[in-house]
């Protein structure tokens, strides 16, 4: 097998930033294909980056990319070998095409999106990173939204423990399609979380025809936030498009820690928009008020802008339980939620006893944190092992404040069960005489 059984069907080239591309067919059997050839053959670490993107290719197996048919990957390290690749061709448009021809319904939008993080999240667990997610790099099968392939891999990050070779540090990676802070000379080249940063601006091109650009402009907005707005007037309409633009605001987060921490992470929620909501109602749940969502403004500092979210998770924690005991035949007294140090936590603390008697009394803690860009709640009794009730993205105030409140009935459980227990008497007064 070698290049000279390929011949060109169209006599198109398509140039990338990597190398060329072009339709072939095999002399003998008649397969299509696309040939790949990189750019600056003489070059060590373009040749090594085209080991990388072969080497990946072949370890996803065509799991949502193109299955390699032939290839010289193992040339790499002869500088006069011409290196090519000859993939699997896909017939279909890109989503750069197919956006502006046939612009997809939310609906059409979501499922590419979760099939886009699957792929993505198969990568990832080998680990391979694709760096260079934009439309022009994905095309939608048989022009079909639900099966979007990825392809180029030209700056993607895989291990080679057998090579002795490495990329040049301080150099810049991605796209203008979405410029990503960590991408910088200097950066973190090599987190997960960049490729689903880059998926939500997939999604977002979907949804507007426009690529994202930066996560954040001159006056703190993120791409979706703009006014006017660049999102197709016909989604704005959809009664889902609030809880869609939260989710954006959340991947298109400056600090990588506040982003969805994996692929997983954000097409389950993708997932939850057509679905129930993310805490199962119950008797109790039906009889509280449901909250003002958070509202909050990317251009204000992390603890400015996680602040009201927690204050307003912890006061409705604090208030449902008061609530809740108060109905049961307790009282409780302590401290109310209050901020500690300098932002970070929120906290409140109650000791919960029969109304008109301090002694026994349960001694209830709860805390809300902001640690490096995350969110963490939990909870202790009479100063046991803490229970963690939520973690989760500065950005998501929301998600944050349900999960306190489908907490409630659970919290109230223990509380009164670690009451209760105390006042049990002894099933017998021996020990009292011994």
């Amino acid at each position: 097998m070698s290049l000279q059984d390929w011949v060109m069907t169209d006599g198109k080239q398509r140039a990338g930033g990597q190398g060329t591309v072009e339709k072939v067919r095999h002399k003998s059997d008649g397969r299509i294909g696309a040939l790949k050839r990189p750019h600056e053959i003489r070059s060590t670490e373009r040749r090594y980056r085209f080991l990388t993107e072969i080497s990946g290719l072949r370890a996803m197996a065509a799991n949502g990319v193109p299955t390699v048919l032939e290839a010289n990957e193992l040339e790499w390290t002869n500088p006069t070998a011409e290196l090519y690749l000859v993939m699997d061709f896909i017939d279909g448009s890109t989503m750069q095409d197919l956006v502006q021809k046939s612009p997809p319904t939310l609906d059409q939008g979501i499922a590419a999106t979760r099939r886009i993080l699957e792929i993505l999240e198969i990568g990832h667990a080998l680990p391979l990173r694709h760096r260079d997610l934009k439309a022009d790099n994905v095309i939608l099968r048989a022009e079909q939204w639900d099966d979007p392939v990825l392809v180029d891999f030209g700056t993607a990050s895989f291990e080679h423990p057998d090579v002795d070779f490495s990329t040049p540090q301080g150099i810049e990676l991605g796209n203008r399609f979405l410029r990503l802070p960590e991408y910088a000379p200097g950066g973190e080249h090599r987190d997960i979380r960049s490729d689903v940063a880059m998926a939500a601006g997939l999604f977002f091109f979907m949804l507007s025809g426009r690529a994202p650009r930066m996560l954040v402009n001159a006056n703190g907005l993120h791409p979706h936030e703009v006014d006017p707005s660049p999102i197709r007037p016909d989604l704005l309409t959809d009664e889902r498009w609030p809880k869609v633009g939260k989710l954006l605001r959340i991947a298109f987060q400056h600090r990588i820690e506040a982003r969805f921490q994996s692929a997983q992470e954000f097409s389950t929620r993708l997932g939850q928009l057509n679905g129930k909501n993310f805490v199962e109602p119950d008797d109790l749940d039906a009889a509280i008020a449901r909250f003002e969502e958070v509202i909050s403004s990317a251009t204000g500092r992390e603890r400015s802008e996680a602040g009201p979210a927690m204050e307003k998770a912890s006061k409705s924690l604090y208030d449902a339980l008061s609530a809740t005991w108060a109905s049961t035949g307790l009282q409780q007294g302590g401290q109310g939620p209050t901020f500690k140090n300098g932002g970070d936590s929120n906290e409140f603390y109650c000791l919960v006893s029969i109304l008109g008697q301090e002694d026994p009394a349960v001694a209830f803690r709860h805390k809300i944190e902001l640690l490096d860009g995350r969110l963490r709640a939990s909870w202790t009794i009479d100063g046991g092992e803490p229970r963690i009730e939520f973690q989760g993205s500065s950005a998501d105030g929301d998600s944050l404040r349900d999960a306190l409140i489908g907490a409630v009935r659970k919290i109230s459980s223990n509380v009164i069960q670690a009451l209760t227990y105390k006042l049990t008497p002894p099933a017998t007064l021996e020990g009292f005489f011994e």
